[in-house]
């Protein structure tokens, strides 16, 4: 009896330190994005009173802000004009890809800190609420899901007319061959966003 209990306690032992070598698995760690960190971007025409700014983390994460203004939009209240605003933040995840200048990420969380077609007044001006720009699918009322994150060194001539449309390179007397920005496209909403290394009056 005493050494069937031995042999059971060795076996109860052996058991234990086998599973203990056993490696637990990992959460989930945050892709890495390629790109000089805390990146802004900067979706513009160049041309009026509105941009959406975007700042992103090497882990994927943003925090942005789109402005409009529209000073000759006033009116009882709200004397100095209108502002349409949306302040936001969310998660963009890096995707498989063999090339090196193109990313695909899939943007899987946005909030806005404030319902769009909110209204307040404040210091003479109309602050309306809107969606952020750039990253909205007014066709379809949603967000975007598919962008690219170019690199600096990406071929313009590989590149869409559309985004190019928005490429800060285009206002140079000579344009670069290549982009010299870091950009970010969503051919779902036609909108480019570019590294403010880019934008030469910023």
């Amino acid at each position: 009896m005493r050494k069937k209990l031995s042999i059971l306690l060795v076996a109860a032992v052996l058991c234990l330190l086998t599973t203990a070598c056993i490696p637990t698995p990992m959460g989930e760690q945050p892709s890495t994005l390629p790109g000089d960190y805390t990146m802004e971007m900067i979706f513009s025409s160049g041309a009026g009173g509105w941009r959406t700014i975007l700042l992103l983390h090497p882990d994927g994460t943003f925090t942005g802000q789109h402005s409009d203004s529209d000073m000759g939009d006033a009116g009882y209240g709200y004397p100095d004009g209108t502002v349409y605003l949306c302040d936001f933040s969310g998660r963009f995840e890096a995707l498989p890809t063999t090339d090196p200048n193109a990313t695909p990420l899939r943007l899987v969380d946005l909030t806005c800190e404030t319902a769009a077609g909110r209204m307040k007044l404040e210091d003479g001006i109309r602050y309306i609420y809107s969606e952020p720009i750039g990253l909205y699918i007014y066709e379809e009322e949603t967000v975007a899901e598919e962008f690219i994150l170019y690199s600096p060194d990406t071929p313009v001539a590989t590149l869409s007319d559309e985004m190019l449309s928005w490429w800060p390179g285009l206002w140079q007397d000579t344009p670069p061959e290549t982009l010299d920005c870091y950009a970010l496209w969503s051919s779902e909403t036609g909108s480019a966003f570019f590294s403010s290394s880019g934008y030469f009056y910023y």
